[in-house]
């Protein structure tokens, strides 16, 4: 890819196996499972458990999509390069754009972390504590990939000790009677369990994401695949595990809409609440959070470089190599529903609907991988015969659709938000695609001189 140089410098391969994985499940294991559990009870109940299992077959096809074309093709900005290349410049520039806007998901992660802390100091402030935490992980981001993949692993290791206490002490006092009573897993129909379950694959999709570094990775077709898929499993069992001492230790009317505080009050001495407090809620939203930091700039980069985006726009750090004009512009998207006071339900359903539209566009264009890019298909550590992975691919493209109706759904003028923003991008995608021909051109004659 020409250009490299000057636009992605921090390219040196310097993520190792455990950096991947933990990336991968920090991402996933997160502010969904520690915070939206409680909305979740609140729309279906005690079928919350079974609502999770459900969100991990949804996010399932995808993943492993997401999986097979990370191994094929593994780039840095990876998503936005299989979209380009085999659907187009401006088909690439709109999935940009909805990459862009799920990261209002920032201000999610970072109110969670808020939350969990009024367990162990009442009063607090949330609005500015939340804002807090979103600048201490930019912050760590700002100051190189290194150290934010370092500050991610111990958190990731906390994180995942505190949610196995919570299963192993809150199981025993679970009621299994609640999941027993009549219409107790659809108390509100099958449509609020869909929703409930498009809503918690927020919580379990996500590893993806780690397609985003494969230009990073010291062996990135066998890490990608195996960070998607085994993160997505286990995980996905996890949070189900969560949920089902969420939802049986406790009356429903008083965790219903609530965080985990209670619940862990319930299960755990006082020194394993503090640490469940700590380790869990609070780290999970963290890790959440320093892992988006860590990938979503990296499509913005490739866009910059094809001329969608101003130059000035991707200028990085000559210490870091972090890009940090774009990493600030997400700071911003993340601290402004904070500060104004957004509701957490409002900003979930939107980022997530925005976030599964994104996905959509690389899947869409897996069907192209056995065609265009045939032998790196063939020659991948990770693949799916042709019949198979096109079958794969219209699953997962039902399942996303599927997720995104039931998101902006319960979402007023969800709908037409989406709507607005696609058609000012795609305006926006034909007025500049003249200008990105042009840079492409001259790059193509600038490759020719070099090798004559």
């Amino acid at each position: 890819m020409s250009g490299k140089k000057n636009t992605q410098p921090e390219s040196k391969q310097l993520l190792g196996f455990w950096d991947v994985l933990g990336i991968g499940i920090g991402q996933m294991v997160g502010a969904g499972v520690m915070v939206l559990i409680g909305i979740c009870i609140e729309i279906t109940g005690a079928g919350t458990p079974l609502a999770f299992l459900a969100a991990v077959a949804m996010v399932l096809c995808p993943a492993l999509v997401f999986a097979a074309m990370g191994s094929a093709v593994p780039q840095t900005g990876g998503m936005y390069t299989y979209v380009r290349r085999f659907l187009g410049r401006k088909a690439s520039l709109v999935y940009l754009s909805y990459n862009v806007a799920s990261q209002l998901l920032l201000a999610l992660f970072a109110t969670g972390f808020a939350e969990y802390a009024t367990g162990l100091f009442p009063g607090i402030n949330t609005k500015w504590l939340a804002f807090s935490i979103l600048t201490v992980c930019y912050l760590a981001n700002l100051f190189g990939l290194q150290i934010a993949t370092k500050f991610q692993n111990i958190m990731v290791v906390i994180l995942l000790a505190a949610l196995l206490l919570f299963v192993g002490f809150g199981l025993p006092k679970v009621d299994w009677s609640v999941f027993t009573q009549p219409n107790a897993i659809m108390p509100n129909g099958g449509k609020a369990f869909l929703t409930a379950a498009s809503l918690l694959t927020f919580a379990t999709a996500g590893a993806e994401t780690v397609a985003e570094l494969g230009g990073e990775m010291k062996n990135p077709g066998k890490y990608i695949p195996f960070a998607i898929v085994f993160s997505t499993l286990i995980i996905g069992l996890l949070c189900a595990a969560v949920s089902f001492v969420a939802t049986g230790v406790l009356p429903l009317d008083v965790v219903a809409g609530k965080s985990l505080v209670q619940v862990a009050e319930a299960v755990f001495p006082k020194w394993l609440y503090v640490f469940f407090l700590i380790g869990g809620g609070m780290f999970a939203s963290a890790s959440t959070l320093n892992a988006t930091f860590s990938w979503c700039t990296k499509g913005l980069l490739v866009a910059t470089e094809d001329g969608w985006l101003p130059k000035s726009m991707g200028k990085v750090s000559k210490r870091s190599g972090v890009p940090y004009v774009y990493l600030t512009l997400f700071y911003i998207m993340g601290a402004i529903p904070i500060l104004s006071g957004t509701s957490p339900r409002v900003i979930s359903m939107l980022g997530n609907a925005a976030a599964t539209l994104y996905q959509l566009f690389p899947i869409v264009a897996a069907y192209m991988l056995y065609k265009l890019a045939s032998d790196e298909a063939k020659n991948a550590s990770f693949k799916f015969p042709p019949t198979v992975f096109n079958i794969l691919i219209t699953l997962a493209i039902f399942m996303q659709l599927t997720i995104i109706f039931f998101n902006i759904e319960d979402v007023l003028n969800g709908r037409n938000i989406l709507v607005i923003y696609t058609l000012i991008v795609t305006a926006y995608a034909f007025i500049r695609e003249k200008r990105v021909k042009e840079i492409a051109q001259e790059k193509s004659e600038m490759q020719t001189d070099h090798i004559t």
